[in-house]
């Protein structure tokens, strides 16, 4: 009897053991799956792929007809067909479900795994996409793919082949499943927002390049068609600068000897920036030349330039002072079309030249400008500038203004047309303290004394 009892005992332990060595092997294949899915998945971080291999283990090791990745989309609160299997993948991908919508909508508001025997009895199915391929869903696994505690998508299968039903140890393959699935749609995540901000940083390199070489072509346009920085003819000494800021606008100058003892003089900004600016402006410039050789009127000039750049489809203007001085006797016609008062210092002080103001060329074609007159005594320098100069800011957002300018010009009565254009730069700058200069700054200083005209 003891003998019996003894055999009994061995052949239950033995059958314990085999039981415990087949759950071990199971257990052990399981591990060894889990760890080849985590090393294919490992493989690529590439949407396509990645998503892919997801779905054939998913569908091969659940035995199931088909399966498919629904991803989260918080922005929109919805979910998106990524992959799928089967052969209506496109069709599939079309469709997108309400947050809450459906079981995989559950699944992903509820973060909850799901058993479905009999999908069509479930209160929460939506049959959507089953009409939509025109696949009936008999049974399903759903799963939620939780990454850093929270839901980024839904891991679906359905159908288990063979006309079987999906079962409790299935549930728990899939969510062992979706465990490196979450940690791999993290790392696409991640590497796929990093391509998007290298691809914005190239974006923005590439029109920061593009910017800096269209101001570069505008600088050089705008340099190009200056005449120079000086000139001496008869009684009249010239100076000319341009200061261009940061975003390069269109000021502008110009001087040309006219033969019998004239000397046209102008200066000039046009209301735009960058290379559409330089354009305008070296568009003017042409004009200019070509009107000059005329040897027509300030006023003359002006309203045939006006007439020309003045377009429907032109949304540029620029403000001018245009003048032609006799370098013998100082005498200046001049025509004034919207620009900034110019001053006259010497030594009875600095006063404003009188002037009817027209509008700034590309407005009207129709528009009607006529001359001034005045004369430039010994000793005496006309002052023009653009807005550049009384408009520059400070850090507390202050303007120089005209009556800045006023007051220093006062100083410099007796200084030279280029150290007079020099001081006012300086000024401007001091002033500024730092502050970016957000305009061009074009200053052109004529003085007329009678010691330099040669006797005839």
């Amino acid at each position: 009897m003891i003998h019996e009892l003894a055999l009994l005992i061995m052949a239950l332990l033995l059958l314990l053991a085999v039981a415990a060595a087949a759950t071990a092997w199971k257990e052990w294949r399981r591990t060894q799956k889990l760890f080849a899915l985590g090393m294919r998945l490992n493989s690529t971080i590439k949407r396509k792929d990645l998503l892919q291999i997801i779905m054939e283990t998913a569908s091969d090791e659940m035995k199931a007809e088909g399966s498919s990745i629904i991803l989260v989309d918080e922005e929109r609160a919805e979910l998106y067909f990524e992959v799928t299997t089967g052969d209506k993948n496109e069709e599939v991908r079309e469709i997108r479900l309400k947050l809450g919508e459906g079981i995989a909508g559950w699944v992903a508001q509820s973060g909850k795994s799901v058993l479905i025997a009999d999908a069509a009895k479930d209160p929460r199915w939506s049959n959507r996409v089953s009409t939509k391929v025109n696949v009936p869903t008999r049974n399903m696994l759903c799963v939620p793919v939780v990454s850093n505690g929270k839901t980024v998508g839904v891991l679906q299968v359905i159908n288990k082949r063979g006309g079987k039903a999906f079962n409790q140890r299935d549930l728990k393959l899939l969510e062992m499943i979706a465990s490196p699935t979450a940690a791999a749609l993290e790392n696409m995540f991640l590497y796929e927002a990093l391509a998007r901000s290298m691809d914005t940083l190239r974006q923005t390199t590439a029109a920061k390049e593009r910017m800096e070489s269209e101001l570069k072509i505008a600088r050089d346009i705008q340099q190009n068609f200056l005449p120079g920085s000086a000139l001496q003819s008869g009684g009249v000494e010239l100076h000319a600068c341009l200061f261009p800021a940061n975003e390069v606008g269109g000021d502008f100058y110009h001087f040309i000897e006219l033969g019998n003892h004239q000397m046209l003089i102008c200066l000039g900004d046009v209301s735009d920036k960058g290379m559409p600016a330089a354009l305008f402006m070296s568009g003017l410039m042409i004009w200019i030349q070509a009107k000059a050789a005329d040897r027509q009127s300030p006023a003359f000039i002006l309203e045939a330039i006006n007439r020309e750049v003045s377009t429907d489809d032109s949304t540029m203007f620029a403000t001018i002072f245009l003048a032609i001085v006799d370098t013998q006797t100082g005498q200046l016609r001049y025509c004034d079309g919207g620009h900034c008062t110019p001053y006259i210092l010497g030594p009875e002080g600095v006063r404003k030249l009188e002037s009817t103001k027209h509008l700034p060329l590309g407005i009207f074609a129709d528009g009607e400008y006529a001359d001034g007159e005045a004369r430039l005594e010994s000793g005496e320098t006309l002052v023009l500038y653009t807005d550049g100069v009384t408009e520059a800011e400070n850090g507390r957002g202050e303007w120089f203004t005209a009556a800045r300018l006023c007051r220093i010009l006062e100083h410099y009565a007796s200084h030279s047309p280029m150290e007079i254009a020099e001081r006012i730069r300086s000024e401007v700058y001091t002033f500024a303290d730092g502050n970016p200069q957000s305009d061009d700054i074009a200053i052109m200083t004529v003085n007329f004394t009678t010691n330099l005209v040669k006797s005839p």
